[in-house]
């Protein structure tokens, strides 16, 4: 009998088809997969119900305890990796303000790499002292600028705040009325309309727009102490540049050494990408702003428009928006001109003139050659990008929309050429 069963046992197993066997073995590892995460999101939501206000840390230590057992399931891994990517996004924006200045270093890393490499191998001298000498050098034109510069603009911007004080002191003062009437009257409008919608209408609405600024200028002159208080910050910049540059290599060999050899230069092709869009717009549209504001600001003091230094830094700062700085420096540079000049039809196109002008010699002369073609983005995904990382993040996702939108394209096209290349995936 028992030889009977072991034959019917062994027969059984030939006959088992090796492709059905497989198909099984594929659904269960499916199923444990789904049921591993469905399990391990449920338990940080319980997590999460029990212990208010939790530290992700937590919660992400429970979770990496809960899975790691079960890592041979990709679907243990991913939720592990996600995990991992959300809790050090998390510690970023937590310890951004602790870790500015070291920010700041490695961004100054980044773009002067190229620079010491290209000074360690033309002229064999050490990274230490390449990157030594280039922040140094760097420190050197930062504090000259600061010296020439700064002084200048505090006495400017002074007093423009000494006159836009001297507006708000009283109705009378508030705007020029009859300036504002006889400059609608020089452009053909009729008396009765420019009687009956310009002062009856727009001025008083005008007049109540700008009421708001005073408490504005308050707010950023109140702000200013506490950005006074974090000079010392300023001092670990150079330092953490110089050993950030120093050690660049180093550090890019040991993220590397930490991606599977399998996936290594899928990884570092991809990273390829990334650098050749990061580097080449912030190194190429910091040089176009910086173009543009200095003959924005020399333009300015020829036709004699006052504080055309402070104009000069606004069209620069705003030209790393695309678009929306180009209608912000519109109106910065009419309001100065509304408040310290007298209205007249040429005093008011001279401001749109010259904007206009530079954003035109910097789309078709320098843009092209100064930033190329990296990042290339159509123009109604740029306005998208600005509305969208605006919203999210203020004033510091408008600067960093189109460098993010440009990594995300890239991204996108890389996926579109696997698909291409492998059809079943």
């Amino acid at each position: 009998m028992a030889i009977s069963q072991e034959k019917t046992i062994v027969l059984t197993a030939d006959h088992v088809d090796p492709e059905a066997a497989i198909a099984q073995a594929q659904r269960a590892s499916r199923f444990d997969s789904i049921a591993i995460g469905l399990g391990g999101i449920a338990f940080v939501f319980l997590i999460g119900f029990i212990i208010k206000d939790i530290s992700p840390f937590i919660i992400a230590a429970a979770l990496f305890l809960l899975l790691f057992p079960f890592r041979e399931y990709r679907a243990s891994r991913t939720i592990m990796l996600a995990a991992g990517i959300l809790l050090g996004f998390w510690l970023f924006v937590t310890l951004a303000g602790l870790l500015f200045p070291f920010i700041i270093g490695l961004l100054i890393a980044y773009l002067f790499n190229p620079v010491v490499g290209w000074i360690e191998e033309r002229w064999k001298i050490t990274r230490g002292w390449s990157s030594l000498v280039i922040v140094l050098l760097l420190m050197g034109v930062v504090v000259l600028l600061g010296l020439l510069l700064i002084p200048k603009l505090i006495e400017q911007l002074q007093a423009l705040l000494a006159i836009i004080s001297d507006y708000f002191q009283g109705t009378t003062l508030t705007l020029d009325e009859q300036g504002i009437r006889e400059f609608f009257l020089k452009l053909g409008l009729p008396h009765t309309f420019v009687d009956q919608y310009v002062t009856g209408e727009i001025i008083p609405k005008l007049k109540e727009i700008t009421m708001a600024f005073p408490a504005i200028i308050v707010a950023i002159l109140a702000a200013i102490p506490g950005y006074a208080s974090r000079v010392l910050d300023l001092l670990i910049i150079p330092v953490a540049a110089i050993y950030f540059l120093k050690d660049w290599n180093i550090m890019i060999e040991s993220i590397q050494d930490l991606i599977p050899q399998r996936h290594r230069p899928a990884f570092i092709s991809t990273f390829k990408g990334i650098d050749k869009v990061l580097y080449g717009y912030i190194r190429g549209q910091s040089t176009v702003a910086v173009i543009i504001g200095t003959l924005g600001a020399i333009t300015f003091a020829i036709i004699g428009v006052p504080y055309a230094m402070l104009i000069g830094i606004s069209i620069a700062v705003l030209d790393l928006i695309p678009f929306l700085g180009l209608i912000v420096s519109i109106i910065i540079i009419e309001a100065v001109i509304v408040l310290t000049m007298p209205i007249t039809v040429g005093s008011i196109l001279s401001g749109i003139i010259v904007v206009g002008a530079l954003h035109t010699f910097e789309n078709y002369f320098l843009g092209p050659r100064i930033v190329g073609k990296g990042v290339n983005i159509p123009p109604v995904l740029i306005i998208m990008s600005l509305f969208v990382f605006g919203y999210f993040m203020g004033f510091l996702g408008m600067l960093i929309s189109v460098p993010l939108t440009g990594i995300i394209m890239l991204f996108v096209r890389e996926y579109r050429q696997a698909l291409v290349e492998h059809p079943t995936m």
